[in-house]
C-alpha cells in the first residue's frame, strides 16, 4: 500500500507541475511531452488522487483504522 502512495502523490505533484509549466519556458526537447501532459492533466491528477486514496484506505485498513 505504501507504493501506492508514493505513486499517486508523485504523479499527482509532477502533473501539478505540469500543470503550471510555461511552454515557453522548457526545453524544446521535452515541449511535445509538456503538451501532451497538460492536455491530459485532469484525467492524470484523478488516477493518481485515486492511487493515492487507495493506498492511503489500504493502510489504514491493514492497520486496524487506529495510529
Amino acid at each position: 500500500m505504501i507504493e501506492l502512495i508514493v505513486f499517486g502523490g508523485t504523479l499527482t505533484l509532477a502533473l501539478l507541475a505540469f500543470r503550471f509549466a510555461e511552454l515557453h519556458s522548457v526545453p524544446e526537447c521535452v515541449r511535445a511531452r509538456v503538451t501532451w501532459f497538460s492536455a491530459h492533466t485532469s484525467v492524470l491528477l484523478t488516477i493518481g488522487a485515486t492511487a493515492m486514496i487507495i493506498g492511503i484506505v489500504g493502510l489504514a485498513h491493514s492497520t486496524g483504522g487506529s495510529p
